[in-house]
């Protein structure tokens, strides 16, 4: 079996033991072990099964047995390890993916158990120490540099052996926790630790090391606690089917939900992975936006701006309001305040720039994906002839909070292989905003006491999405930023997340990026679980709509109406969706409300108008767009109302006066259909094919066109045409485009 078929086939396993059907799963188990020569698996199925019918048969007999629950509870969670042990058993034969890779490795090699590494880093760091008591000079150098190399190593070696470690036993837990409460192991070392163990339970499901994760999110030191944080939410979206198997994972995290730390930082983390996922819109927005825009002004900028006035005296302190006409005339400066409002609000802006910044052998290593940034790191320190320099600009780049650790090691490799004056300049500029830019973070420290975690959190996540998204093996790994935003429904998380507050900041957040599905099922959650809110009805009724469920929409908006009267935005809502649902009368009746309150607005005296004429009491409806052109002259929606309205109430004259109005303004295929509607009401057939012609021109496609004729054929009728005309009015316009092309082609 290939790895996809042996992965394809463990699905449908897991299928059949979440719908409580273990005969179906066990006659698939016995697929994989069929070519497999391992008793001890064939064994524990053989009994796992015999144990599932000896339970069936007293359940059967009607015998009661108090512990029946948890011996089913307990085949279930027997029969989803043997599946996977099975699975894994096979893929270690014969999968190319990195995991397998390194797992043969480890065996090929032996692996080194984590009071090992712990002896080894300790040994490392005594070096570090006795190295500081040492002269500067070039020996230290040397052995400093060596010592560093080791370590780092040593590291490496760490993170593959916890990615690839068995399912763990109470040995193994205990000897993690050495590991962790060890104060001479480095900050940094403890947190590779924890994206390692992060990524062996996405592989493999560990009760053990789950439990072990959740303990880690009490961590003193923020850096480890909020990777752990991190790390769990993808694992309790993957394995959202079996938490109610494991109350001991659970009855923890329920623990933890009592720590205002913890729940602080897990609500955080959600809203950061839903903000992820607006990551590539973001990318698409640049790429195909606000790139080609600046591109486009290159010759413009050129041409209107001297360039002494970028370099002369006075330099860029006086702005040339000429460059901002540009901007503006472009509608780039808009964009460009959008794309800073995301930056500030925590958005991935900077993944489509570094992503390309991921092919230096640095990242062809899995492991360096998780490092946390290190000035000291030897594979920077290598790259630098001048220390001074070196150390300017790594200082400078450490202290960015908006770029994650992934793409300081990128930006650093990509300045060093700059050439070297511009890489100087480059440096010189970074040194001198560094300070700038330490004293600003500590100034938004004081006013935000927990902006620094934050930031390590949001980098971290980034980090994670660089790894997912464009390590070259990502397919190797199933994507955690294409789970589902199911974050509010998953069961383990509601002591935190069905919290009112809480609920209301993750339902807000998916509102806020258009996840509409997300932010509607959060809503309703919430109007279910806290007080009456106007506002909250009215955000179901907005995500409603969105989504085309106008009746729904309209229930949400008469609750939301019934808490908060006179709210013209609701009340404009209901309107329109009256409206949508053709029942003008009632949307008249609120109009009629929203008119009392806001008496000048002219769009809703156009909307009564619309009613009206949707109601065919298109005097009235007339009255009412005479009234808001007299008011705007300028109103086109006003001047197209006028001009259809007089066409459906017989008033050819008057219609045909104001579309030439349109006409001679920006207009649309539309707008000359229907001129064309009416000069065939007036009789005048050759205008009406000449204006049929040119909202062809504009629709650019034939059956488009017709499609839009056909529709408006009832209104003709009513006006009095005999629509038979109309197929020879279409051959007609075929002929002249026939003739027009011939001609053209003639004269080419």
């Amino acid at each position: 079996m290939t790895h996809k078929e042996i992965q394809d086939t463990l699905k449908t396993i897991y299928s059949y033991i979440e719908q409580r059907e273990l005969k179906d799963a066990f006659d698939h188990i016995r697929l994989f072990l069929k070519d497999q020569k391992n008793w001890t698996l064939s064994e524990d199925l053989t009994e796992l099964e015999n144990n599932y019918r000896y339970m069936i048969h007293y359940f059967i007999k009607g015998n009661k047995d108090p512990q029946q629950r948890n011996i089913y509870n307990q085949l279930l969670r027997r029969a989803y390890t043997l599946a996977h042990d099975a699975a894994e058993n096979l893929c270690l034969q014969s999968s190319a993916t990195l995991f397998f890779e390194k797992a043969r490795l480890t065996l090929l090699r032996g692996a080194v158990s984590m009071d090992q590494y712990r002896e080894i880093i300790g040994k490392q760091m005594d070096t570090f120490s006795f190295i500081d008591l040492l002269e500067d000079g070039n020996e230290k150098e040397l052995r400093l540099k060596s010592n560093m190399q080791d370590h780092e190593q040593t590291v490496e070696d760490l993170f593959y052996s916890v990615f690839v470690s068995p399912r763990a036993n109470d040995d193994m837990i205990a000897s993690y926790r050495r590991f962790m409460e060890d104060e001479i192991i480095p900050v940094n070392d403890k947190c590779m630790v924890v994206s390692a163990l992060t990524l062996n339970i996405l592989q493999r499901f560990d009760g053990k090391k789950i439990e072990f994760l959740l303990d880690t999110c009490k961590s003193e030191h923020p850096e480890i606690a909020i990777r752990a944080v991190v790390g769990i939410i993808p694992i309790f979206q993957t394995y959202e089917s079996r938490w109610e198997l494991y109350p001991e994972c659970t009855d923890r995290l329920k623990l933890l939900s009592d720590d205002p730390v913890f729940t602080r930082r897990l609500i955080y983390a959600i809203l950061r992975f839903i903000q992820a996922q607006d990551t590539e819109k973001i990318t698409k927005k640049l790429t195909e936006e606000i790139l080609p825009q600046m591109m486009k002004l290159t010759p413009i900028i050129g041409k209107k701006i001297n360039l002494d006035e970028w370099m002369g005296e006075g330099g860029m302190e006086e702005k040339n309001p000429e460059w901002q006409k540009i901007l503006d005339e472009t509608g780039l400066t808009d964009k460009l305040q959008e794309f800073s409002n995301m930056q500030l609000e925590g958005a991935d802006v900077f993944h489509f720039t570094f992503s390309s910044l991921k092919s230096y052998p640095f990242f062809y290593e899995m492991s360096n994906w998780f490092l946390p940034f290190d000035s000291r790191h030897s594979q920077l320190q290598q790259l630098f002839s001048n220390k001074e320099e070196g150390k300017s600009l790594i200082e400078s780049i450490a202290e960015s909070p908006h770029i994650c650790n992934s793409d300081k090691y990128s930006f650093c490799f990509s300045i060093m292989i700059m050439p070297e004056q511009y890489r100087k300049m480059m440096i010189s500029q970074l040194s001198a905003e560094g300070e700038g830019v330490k004293n600003m973070q500590e100034e938004e420290f004081l006013l935000k006491p927990y902006q620094k975690e934050e930031t390590i959190c949001r980098q971290y996540i980034q980090d994670l999405y660089r790894f997912f998204k464009v390590f070259p093996r990502r397919s190797d790994f199933i994507d955690i930023f294409a789970l589902p935003l199911n974050y509010h429904r998953i069961k383990p998380f509601h002591p935190i997340t069905m919290i009112p507050e809480n609920l209301q900041r993750i339902a807000l957040y998916y509102f806020e990026k258009n996840h509409f599905e997300e932010a509607l099922d959060s809503y309703t959650t919430l109007s279910k679980i806290s007080k009456p809110n106007g506002e909250v009805w009215q955000k179901m009724g907005y995500c409603h709509q969105m989504l085309g469920n106008i009746r729904e929409a309209l229930d949400a908006y008469l609750h939301a109406e019934l808490i908060e009267e006179n709210n013209t935005w609701v009340l404009r809502r209901i309107a329109q969706c009256y409206r949508l649902l053709k029942k003008p009368t009632d949307a008249l009746h609120y109009y009629r409300r929203l008119e009392q309150l806001k008496p000048d607005d002219l769009n809703i005296q156009l909307n009564i108008g619309h009613c009206y004429l949707e109601l065919k009491d298109y005097d009235t409806a007339l009255n009412y767009y005479f009234k808001v052109e007299l008011l705007d002259s300028s109103n086109t929606r006003a001047l197209r109302s006028i001009a259809w309205c007089a066409f459906l109430s017989g008033k050819f004259d008057i219609a045909q006066k104001y579309y030439r109005r349109i006409l001679d303004e920006k207009c649309y295929a539309h707008d000359y259909l229907n001129a064309g509607h009416v000069e065939l009401c007036l009789g005048n057939m050759v205008k009406a094919v000449e204006l049929y012609e040119e909202s062809l021109k504009m629709t650019g496609n034939f059956s488009t066109f017709k499609t839009m004729l056909n529709e408006d054929e009832g209104e003709l009728q009513e006006a009095g045409v005999n629509t038979d005309i109309l197929p020879l009015l279409l051959d007609k316009i075929k002929y002249d485009f026939e003739e027009k092309n011939n001609a053209k082609n003639i004269r080419q």
